[in-house]
């Protein structure tokens, strides 16, 4: 009897998973993927993985119905052409290297024509631009892969940006940051059409630590008060200088970017150069040798650069930390 009832509790669990990817020749809900050379394997085999373990059908449709390379130089088949493509209740707009995309016209008009019956719209990352190009968020929230937020809001003014969600819900349009976000944003759809219950259980399969209110947000990690300086935009960097980045990391109060540099300016004149780009900048006053200060979002910011020697003069290692000290509500913002 204890045997029998261990093998039924098994069944019973393994049964919503396989029943999951149970093909159907008339699913409940149709998901279509636009696909183009340069998307992100990410930004639409994520959201894939959540529709299909929902139990939706899932097409992946390109211009003329020929395989695309992604932006990892993966190729990949669509099940259709726009011309052949069924009928969707969910469009998704994965990103990835879209400057192409985003001016294609057939990518445009079938992302317009077919954004009318669907139930609910979805770009992912960079996908943003190609949505946003077609004219459909103009005075609606939106948000995009964290360095490219600035961007999005100068290419498409008549855009609400956003810049400290992982995902924007404007109703039948939604907008997700960058690749993982991807997955909430899918989640977060599954959970409009199906209900929060039935999005949890899709999340749980795929061993997903699921936040329904939000989660992870990478936009509002220390780096964005680097971004917002400009501080690249005002370096006259070494035109013979490489940098390789190996170390980028840190939280919502710190955050510390190492590369190691090859070039024959001296490092100590490259130490120059990034202080007069911060001067330039006109938010950041000097706090010390090669040391910035500044006052962001209430809060009191540090931003230093330092290099440790290489093998010879021409190599070293760069160095740029941002602190942020907690903040208060007085000041100047």
């Amino acid at each position: 009897m204890r045997r029998h009832l261990l093998i039924f509790i098994a069944m019973v669990i393994a049964m919503p998973a396989f029943a999951a990817h149970a093909p159907m020749s008339d699913p409940p809900v149709r998901v279509g993927i636009v696909m183009f050379d340069g998307v992100q394997i990410i930004d639409f085999a994520g959201p894939y993985e959540v529709f299909g373990n929902a139990g939706f059908g899932v097409v992946t449709v390109s211009a003329d119905g020929k395989p695309v390379t992604t932006a990892m130089g993966l190729k990949v088949t669509p099940d259709a052409s726009f011309a052949t493509a069924p009928p969707f209740d969910v469009l998704l707009i994965p990103g990835g290297d879209v400057a192409d995309a985003q001016r294609d016209t057939r990518i445009l008009d079938f992302i317009r024509q077919r954004s009318v019956p669907a139930k609910q719209v979805l770009s992912v990352c960079t996908g943003a631009f190609i949505l946003g190009a077609t004219g459909l968020l103009d005075g609606d929230k939106a948000t995009t892969f964290t360095p490219r937020i600035d961007e999005l809001a100068k290419a498409f003014p008549k855009i609400q940006v956003i810049r400290d969600v992982r995902w924007a819900d404007n109703g039948k349009l939604v907008t997700s940051a960058g690749l993982s976000s991807g997955i909430d944003a899918a989640l977060h759809v599954v959970a409009k059409v199906r209900g929060t219950d039935e999005a949890r259980t899709v999340a749980l399969r795929l061993e997903y630590d699921w936040k329904p209110d939000g989660g992870f947000v990478r936009s509002r990690l220390a780096d964005r008060y680097l971004t917002k300086s400009l501080l690249q935009a005002g370096v006259d960097w070494p035109k013979d200088a490489t940098f390789d980045e190996y170390v980028s990391a840190g939280d919502l109060d710190r955050w510390e970017t190492r590369y190691h540099v090859q070039t024959a300016t001296p490092a100590a004149e490259l130490l120059d150069r990034l202080d007069v780009g911060a001067r330039k900048t006109g938010l950041w006053k000097a706090a010390g040798p090669h040391r910035w200060s500044s006052r962001q979002e209430n809060r009191d910011v540090t931003l230093s650069f330092s290099t440790k020697p290489g093998v010879d003069a021409s190599h070293y290692d760069l160095q740029m930390v941002i602190v942020a000290a907690a903040a208060s509500g007085t000041g100047k913002p």
